[in-house]
């Protein structure tokens, strides 16, 4: 179960120009820009009310955004960092459903049951926009554009799930191995990031559970990948040495 509620603070939102900081992601390759773009959020007159999108909310390794069963409130975008879903379980040992890279929405699946599904955990000190969906209606937007807008995000989650569980589709743990390491580099590279290295924030448990292996498969994986000379593992930095061989090793 999960004990610890640690949960971010609210902060207003600020109406300018967005200018990007280090390490985060540019604003036109975030999954909230659909929305963004039709409040005009990237403009200086945005006439849109304080407190509908709250930027850059800072959230330290450890702490939630969000618990399983809360009541649906926004939807979330990773501006820099990562996040990992999980599932709670009485048997303490939590079930891992997705890793969310900067750019990725987190949340947007609590819009239909109006619960947040899965509880949402930073691995590692991020920071996300928030845009709060139940507010949408006081930014004096039409309503079927701003359902256009929202159909846009989902639509662009339903395509992104089907990618990834295209990738993660195989029968051995080296297969699925390879394919989540590709797939993780590809989502980066999409949201204009780094493609051969780049920093997991994900232990090796956690990779476990959400592939279905055992930490110590994952781990004896890995160091076979390392001998191998496909990848180079350094205190959670990691680097494609052999993109073509990866690829190779997950279609076997």
């Amino acid at each position: 179960m999960d004990r610890q509620r640690k949960q971010i603070p609210q902060i207003g939102a600020k109406k300018r120009l967005d200018v990007k900081g280090a390490g985060e992601v540019d604003c036109q390759d975030c999954g909230l820009d659909p929305m963004c773009s039709i409040l005009e959020y990237a403009e200086e007159g945005s006439d849109v009310p304080e407190g509908i999108l709250l930027r850059r909310r800072q959230v330290s390794r450890g702490e939630t955004i969000f618990m399983k069963d809360d009541p649906f409130r926004s939807v979330f975008a990773v501006k820099s960092g990562s996040f990992k879903t999980y599932i709670p379980k009485f048997s303490g040992i939590d079930q891992v459903v997705g890793f969310h890279v900067i750019g990725e929405l987190i949340g947007i699946e609590g819009i239909a049951a109006e619960r947040y599904p899965y509880t949402a955990r930073a691995l590692q000190d991020s920071s996300v926009c928030e845009l709060r969906i139940e507010s949408l209606q006081e930014t004096g937007r039409e309503l079927e554009t701003l359902q256009k807008g929202i159909i846009s995000m989902l639509s662009a989650e339903v395509a992104f799930n089907h990618q990834l569980i295209a990738s993660l589709i195989h029968q051995s743990a080296d297969q699925r191995l390879a394919g989540f390491l590709l797939n993780l580099s590809d989502r980066l590279h999409a949201r204009g990031m780094r493609q051969e290295e780049f920093q997991i924030g994900m232990s090796r448990s956690d990779i476990g559970s959400y592939l279905g292996l055992a930490s110590e498969t994952v781990s004896r994986v890995l160091t076979r990948f390392q001998k191998q000379g496909l990848i180079q593992l350094r205190h959670k930095r990691l680097r494609l040495l052999d993109r073509a061989g990866l690829e190779e090793l997950a279609e076997r």
